[in-house]
């Protein structure tokens, strides 16, 4: 325990004590109790910190320094009895100065025992660290106003060179934040009006590319009808031409007929001449027969009865090259006729063959005309075959490129609303309203006390909670 009492056989170890007590009594804040509460003393430090003369505290209660609230818990009371049992506390307490105004003191509470280990007094010292404190919690008060959104928020520089350094440089941060958010914001902003031209843009898009992929999946259909129909009609070209071909085949076919027979006709007609010349040497033959059966029957009479049977004979013959030459006659007519006919059938036929040749001719152009068709029939089919799969594939991209849409749409949809949501989050900072009362230091209605830094370094490095946190003294 601190201060207690013990014998020991080194000289030097007194005026050790003794030197360490006045740097204590110089440096800090002491007061000793009676192991109730009771006040004993206390230095001046003490006194001037909380604004009293030692005979208006001698004989009273520690509670005189304490809140009423705090003095009525049993927290108290269980810390005085602590006290009396031999427990130490070292902690930052409230203290309430004679004025009624509060201070914070960082303290330890310490037992002084006798020779025997019964707590005869228990003496505190303490440093005043109102001012830490006061800096701590106006940090304390900025991260507040920062968590609700106020960056407008300034905390006024401490007395306390490292807590003026850390408000310098939550100063700093909330000025760079406040300048980082409203670009922010900006961009937010920016980014929102961006994202709902764009949903707007990928929701007419999507209406457009619905409609193209309707339209195109019409116009596959009608394209896949009419490849069909142009196949089927490149299948009756083919079909015709072969048909042309056959009658192109059967009309040279013909053609060779008809010259074959202009030239029988040629030829009866030659032999028609030759009969003819025929009969007429038949007919010369029977006139001459007839000349002679004359002369011959001239002759039997002048023989009188010995040439009447040569007379009878002779005017036989005379009949008979008399029927020779009537039927002469009439064959040469006939033949004549023949020749006529023959003629005619010649001429006829001959016009036919002109005629025929002329319907090669139109044929062979029709086979070449159908021929070209059904290329070209088979070409369009063709090519309608490679169209109608090109827009069949292109209908598929659509398709694929409206769903694309559609998600792109979502997308900027989710993108807006995110971007809406981000903006309201924004929009809970605030960055132009000026630094409220709050953030400036609190005034000093009290002497200071000795500065505790040297007496307690690690207190630098500590986290100090808001002062409503603290709910012990």
């Amino acid at each position: 325990m601190f201060f207690k009492s013990r014998k020991t056989a080194d000289s030097k170890q007194p005026d050790t004590n003794a030197i360490i007590a006045g740097m204590v009594d110089r440096t800090q804040a002491t007061i000793q109790f009676h192991p109730d509460g009771t006040i004993i003393t206390a230095n001046q430090n003490f006194l001037n910190a909380l604004g009293y003369d030692l005979e208006e505290i001698q004989g009273k209660h520690h509670s005189m320094f304490v809140a009423p609230e705090l003095v009525a818990s049993e927290e108290y009371r269980t810390f005085w009895s602590d006290l009396a049992s031999g427990k130490a506390f070292t902690d930052q307490f409230p203290r309430m100065t004679k004025s009624g105004e509060t201070i914070w003191i960082q303290a330890t509470y310490a037992p002084v025992e006798d020779d025997t280990g019964k707590v005869e007094r228990v003496v505190k010292v303490a440093s005043d660290v109102t001012e830490r404190r006061r800096g701590l919690e106006a940090i304390g008060a900025g991260l507040k106003e920062l968590s609700e959104g106020n960056l407008a928020y300034r905390i006024e520089a401490s007395n306390q060179p490292d807590i003026a350094a850390l408000g310098d440089a939550f100063n700093h941060s909330l000025e760079q934040l406040a300048t980082t958010v409203g670009a922010v914001k900006q961009v937010s902003a920016a980014v929102g009006r961006t994202s709902d031209e764009i949903a707007q843009a990928a929701n007419d898009l999507s209406q457009r590319t619905e409609s193209q992929a309707a339209t195109l999946e019409e116009t596959a259909a009608a394209l896949e009808e009419l490849t069909a129909t142009v196949k089927a009609s490149a299948d009756g070209a083919r079909n015709v031409e072969e048909i042309v071909t056959d009658a192109k085949a059967s009309a040279e076919r013909s053609g060779e007929v008809v010259t074959s027979a202009v030239d029988a006709m040629s030829k009866i007609e030659n032999s028609s001449e030759q009969i003819s010349k025929i009969i007429g040497v038949i007919d010369d033959i029977a006139f001459q027969t007839n000349l002679l059966a004359l002369n011959a029957g001239v002759e039997a009479a002048r023989a009188g009865e010995a040439g009447r049977g040569f007379a009878v004979v002779a005017s036989e013959v005379r009949a008979l090259a008399q029927r020779s030459s009537d039927a002469a006659g009439e064959i040469k007519q006939l033949i004549s006729e023949s020749n006529q006919q023959v003629g005619n059938g010649v001429s006829l036929v001959g016009k036919s063959g002109q005629e025929l040749q002329q319907i090669i001719k139109s044929v062979a152009t029709i086979s070449d005309h159908i021929r070209e068709i059904a290329t070209g029939a088979s070409e369009q089919s063709t090519a309608l075959s490679e169209i109608n799969m090109g827009v069949s594939q292109l209908d598929q991209v659509t398709q694929q490129n409206a769903a694309m849409v559609e998600e792109t749409s979502a997308a900027s949809q989710m993108l807006s609303n995110d971007a809406s949501q981000l903006t309201q989050e924004i929009s809970k900072f605030k960055g132009d309203t000026a630094p409220p009362a709050a953030a400036k230091s609190l005034p000093q209605a009290h002497p200071p006390m000795p500065d505790a830094d040297a007496a307690f370094d690690d207190f630098d490095q500590e986290v100090l909670p808001a002062a409503q946190g603290w709910d012990n003294f």
